[in-house]
């Protein structure tokens, strides 16, 4: 039962989505401990709180090596006067350097590039992409400073004024350099998205400046987490600083500080083996092509190891804040999540609600939604198909037309094109679209419940994620074009994580069984059977080996592949190749790629020789 079988999710129809979008109740877990490792603790997870002190606790990538102050590539001079630049440049020319100095000045106002269109540096390395993906959307954003961190006021995804990309922003750092006279120098990380599309490309910007002035701003995109294109973005932009006050200043730094004091303990994944002595840290990370891994890790123990963040010029210098795009982990993360806490709250029989009572829409289908629930759709089980084969529908032109439509009224009447072929919950078909139409059944039965203002998506921010201690730059998430992209919640697909996102999510599902702070948040037994917990509901089979559950996917292991038990790993699972394995043991593998590699029978191995699967 190896795990290498790729599951080829819409290989084909995400890259045309790419370009068409820019033009029973849960037990206690009983793990033993190791002899030879420190003892598994029960995981806590804290409620996050913004009133939390404006000192900053250390924020460290375990992976990035920065590089000394004296420095040959970006100096004073070269960001004062411009330079000659082919390429992007290392990395490590762009991190702290490990003997910084602190800021000699503070940054607070607006930070506004000047003629972003006129630096258009692009070496397209795969795929194709037009002139217009060349430049930078128009950037002027506030930003304000704590110590040496560097905060932008806007988090999350920004609807920018390109014609094809959006952007995120994230907290950088603020030092001084020997070699900078009467400068500080600093640095952030930031990501483009192309317009109604999940893909994201990574970069940095770089710059000097002091109480009245910056220099130019070096930029640079050496990453993405997206199959269909490949590509270096690189350049030198004229800047313009606009020193003054910034609305809600305190506010936004305590609210980073309570995020940085929220964050899991991290480790490099080489100190796994420090840690817990005889595990082969060459498992984790193993059959995925390492050009195409953006990063991976395993939780144990409530630290988070992490290893990857390799771009195409060195490591990327804020590796815990590097943002990977999402695809279908969303289904399980997001969509099944809301389930789950609407259950906690209203009761379980809201998987058994219809869809027909809450999507009007499917009054047009071609469908038959009669007696379609809530549970039929998440399950990918409505009976409303073309083809029985694996992904056929999913890889087929007709869900091309379904990824291609906006604003919303088109997209739901794509999504119910497919005619009636199987009872409700007989049959697994994957489509994209069924999550979509459960997404908007959750948004309007949450309306029935809260009132008309409700947000599906919003709704999860506030009960879930905020509660969990998750960063504002994970409070946005794709939407339909209407409102200039502020429409109904995708769903599907259209989540940024970074590393500590994942983790926590792995830690409320796998050991804290779906509470936070001592306080049931998710139904425990839509939970226990999502993770195949509850041998009575295996949810819906795709075959002898693998099942499919409230949005996540499940292997079974048995005696025959060298265990002690049979036993089932549930994932949640993008596209891409994105990967976040919940072992049954408590601990969590993870790894988010874009070569559609799908694996992690090493790093079940390892965990078992850390943890044993088997009582």
């Amino acid at each position: 039962m190896p795990t290498t079988r790729v599951f080829a999710r819409f290989i084909t129809l995400l890259g045309l989505a790419f370009l068409v979008a820019c033009v029973a109740p849960a037990q206690e877990i009983s793990i033993p401990t190791p002899t030879s490792a420190p003892p598994i603790q029960a995981t806590t997870l804290p409620p996050s709180t913004s009133a939390a002190p404006t000192e900053f606790a250390t924020l460290t990538s375990p992976i990035a090596t920065p590089a000394e102050s004296t420095r040959a590539i970006l100096t004073y001079e070269e960001l004062m006067n411009g330079f000659a630049c082919n390429s992007p440049v290392e990395e490590s020319a762009i991190a702290i350097p490990a003997d910084a100095d602190p800021p000699t000045h503070v940054f607070e106002g607006r930070l506004e590039l000047v003629g972003e269109d006129q630096h258009q540096d692009m070496q397209i390395l795969r795929g194709e992409l037009g002139e217009e993906y060349s430049y930078l959307p128009e950037f002027d954003f506030e930003f304000v400073q704590n110590n040496d961190y560097l905060i932008p006021r806007q988090r999350g995804l920004i609807i920018a004024d390109h014609p094809v990309w959006n952007i995120i922003l994230e907290p950088g750092r603020v030092w001084s350099e020997a070699g900078d006279g009467d400068y500080s120098r600093a640095s952030f990380p930031f990501t483009l998205m192309p317009k109604g599309s999940n893909s994201n490309f990574n970069g940095t910007m770089i710059f000097l400046f002091n109480d009245q002035e910056v220099s130019q701003i070096w930029y640079q995109i050496t990453q993405e987490t997206t199959s269909y294109a490949r590509a270096n973005f690189w350049g030198l932009v004229e800047a313009t600083y606009h020193p003054e006050p910034v609305a809600g200043a305190e506010q936004i730094k305590a609210d980073f500080a309570a995020e940085l004091a929220a964050r899991l303990p991290v480790k490099p994944i080489a100190m796994l083996a420090e840690d817990y002595p005889g595990v082969n840290v060459s498992a984790f990370g193993r059959g995925v092509t390492s050009a195409h891994m953006t990063w991976y890790g395993f939780v144990v123990n409530g630290v988070n190891y992490l290893g990857g963040c390799e771009t195409r010029f060195g490591v990327y210098p804020y590796c815990e804040s590097m943002r990977v795009a999402s695809f279908s982990t969303a289904k399980s993360a997001f969509v099944s999540v809301a389930m789950m806490r609407l259950a906690q709250l209203y009761g379980p029989e809201v998987a058994n609600l219809l869809i027909k009572d809450y999507v009007p829409e499917y009054a047009a289908s071609a469908g038959d939604w009669e007696t379609v629930t809530f549970n039929h759709t998440i399950d990918m089980a409505t009976g409303n198909y073309a083809s029985p084969g694996f992904l056929t529908d999913e890889n087929s032109a007709r869900m091309g037309e379904f990824f291609g439509a906006q604003p919303y009224a088109g997209r739901i009447a794509a999504a119910f094109i497919w005619s009636h072929a199987a009872a409700p919950g007989t049959r697994w078909i994957y489509h994209t679209g069924d999550t979509f139409i459960l997404t908007r059944a959750l948004h309007n039965y949450l309306q029935t419940q809260r009132g008309p203002d409700a947000d599906i998506f919003q709704f999860i921010v506030d009960e879930v994620y905020r509660p969990l201690g998750i960063g504002q730059g994970f409070f946005t998430t794709l939407r339909t074009a209407d409102d200039n992209w502020h429409g109904q919640a995708e769903g599907g697909y259209g989540l940024w994580w970074i590393p500590d996102d994942i983790a926590k999510i792995g830690i409320l599902l796998n050991t804290a069984n779906g509470q936070i702070s001592g306080q049931q948040i998710l139904h425990p037994g839509l939970l226990a059977a999502a993770l195949q917990r509850d041998s009575a509901d295996r949810g819906v089979r795709i075959d002898d080996q693998h099942t499919y559950n409230n949005a996540f996917w499940a292997n079974q292991y048995t005696i025959s592949n060298g265990f002690a038990c049979e036993f089932w790993v549930a994932e949640m699972q993008g596209s891409s190749g994105d990967v976040v394995a919940l072992m049954p043991n408590g601990t969590v593998y993870y790894y988010f790629s874009d070569n559609q590699e799908f694996t992690w029978d090493a790093a079940a191995r390892e965990s078992n020789k850390l943890i044993p699967m088997c009582p």
